[in-house]
């Protein structure tokens, strides 16, 4: 089951619209209504008509705890494995969140595209009168963007879905950017650093009114400006996460449907949308390879290379050759993603079938001009991100993760 939660300040006609909108395009789903200190309360309809919601819980606080605190409180609350956070200036459209759980077992965050955002998710469509005519565009923009991807570090939080499971490992929304401003990029970011992958899902669009809470707040005396608030929140980020953070949303650029995206040494974790590749018949690959052959495609016609508990299983002396034979078929620019227990950590020794050995270092002999030239290494990648990551404290475990985009003339 799905569970919305949407927190509130006013607005309740807007809310009410944004509410009806849900009803008539989802399916399986709870609302978690938050009332951030609404004058009057926001009451639970009780008509029979379409706002009769079965499944709408509110919760009341008689102050405004601001968009964080809420959007913690209706988490904790949701009875559904999956959250969907929804501003109440939104108005959804058909099998929205049907088709945004598509994409959930690739990435573990993923948001639509609207009108009105900043950054990678603000797109250009015909012009709507009305929501029949909204449904008719988003319609149109899912035929023509179906499976289209871009692959982010954090999308913004007018629409965003993750596994509830998320939220129980790297903890609660950052309630000090208060009243509301940059916790969702904080959430991602800190999702980022423990290993996930983010995703603009660009099939799926839906309106958004736009900066609606930031002008009853304003008008209620909450904040004094729109730029003063943004200028106090983006300060924190940017200590938190490094200054420029907000040129740095995209990682890849627009992934479109028939992309040619690799999984080497998938096992039984098979991705939607790769080619799950491996060595061993009895996992059922959709291609059967062992890399050390040499991969069956051509020079420069591979747009991803996923390689996750993968290249400690490479022989010591073969590791060269291997990521050699993935920048091959990589294009230009083409992404490279890895993860590795790291010798930092006990993961790399204690597994009796890893046989090469990796940690953060390892990266500059495939990336840094003097290590490459000394040892002659022909791949060349750009690291765009490398990281450590502690899943497992109690038992020393420590991954090296690395993003990587394939340097090569076009």
């Amino acid at each position: 089951m799905l569970s919305i939660v949407i927190p509130v300040f006013n607005q309740h006609e807007m809310t009410q619209e944004c509410l009806e909108a849900v009803r008539a395009n989802t399916q399986d789903y709870e609302v978690i209504l938050v009332d951030n200190g609404s004058d009057p309360p926001f009451e639970h309809p009780r008509d029979v008509g379409p706002l009769a919601f079965v499944y709408l819980r509110i919760i009341r606080n008689e102050t405004n705890l601001g968009f964080p605190a809420a959007v913690n409180q209706g988490i904790k609350a949701a009875k559904g494995d999956i959250i969907i956070l929804l501003n109440n200036d939104t108005i959804v459209t058909p099998r929205w969140a049907e088709r945004l759980t598509a994409y959930l077992n690739t990435y573990s965050i993923v948001g639509p595209v609207t009108n009105y955002a900043a950054g990678e998710q603000n797109v250009t469509i015909p012009t709507y009168g009305d929501e029949v005519e909204l449904n008719a565009e988003a319609e149109k923009w899912y035929a023509e963007h179906r499976g289209e991807l871009t692959e982010v570090r954090f999308i913004i939080g007018f629409c965003m879905m993750f596994k509830k499971s998320l939220f129980e490992e790297i903890g609660e929304f950052d309630a000090s950017l208060w009243p509301c401003s940059g916790e969702e990029i904080d959430f991602c970011m800190r999702a980022k650093e423990a290993g996930h992958r983010i995703a603009v899902v660009r099939e799926v669009y839906i309106h958004h009114h736009g900066t609606q809470t930031f002008k009853v707040l304003y008008d209620s005396g909450l904040i004094d400006t729109y730029e003063d608030l943004c200028k106090r929140n983006d300060k924190h980020l940017a200590e938190r996460w490094g200054e420029g953070f907000w040129g740095k949303q995209r990682i890849t650029e627009v992934m479109k449907p028939g992309a040619v995206r690799l999984n080497l040494g998938c096992g039984y974790a098979h991705i939607p949308g790769y080619i799950n590749i491996d060595n061993r018949p009895e996992v059922k690959p959709d291609l059967i390879c062992d890399l050390l052959d040499g991969l069956p495609y051509e020079d420069g016609t591979v747009d991803e290379v996923l390689a996750d508990d993968f290249l400690e299983h490479i022989p010591i002396g073969k590791t060269i050759q291997a990521i050699t034979e993935i920048w091959r078929v990589l294009k230009p620019g083409g992404l490279f993603q890895s993860s590795t227990p790291s010798t930092d950590g006990r993961g790399a020794f204690q597994d009796p079938t890893h046989v090469s050995f990796w940690n953060r270092n390892s990266w500059a002999y495939y990336s840094e001009k003097q290590p490459r030239d000394l040892y002659g290494i022909k791949a060349d990648f750009e690291i765009i991100k490398l990281w450590e990551t502690n899943p497992n404290p109690e038992y020393g475990v420590i991954h090296t993760h690395v993003i990587a985009k394939a340097r090569k003339e076009n």
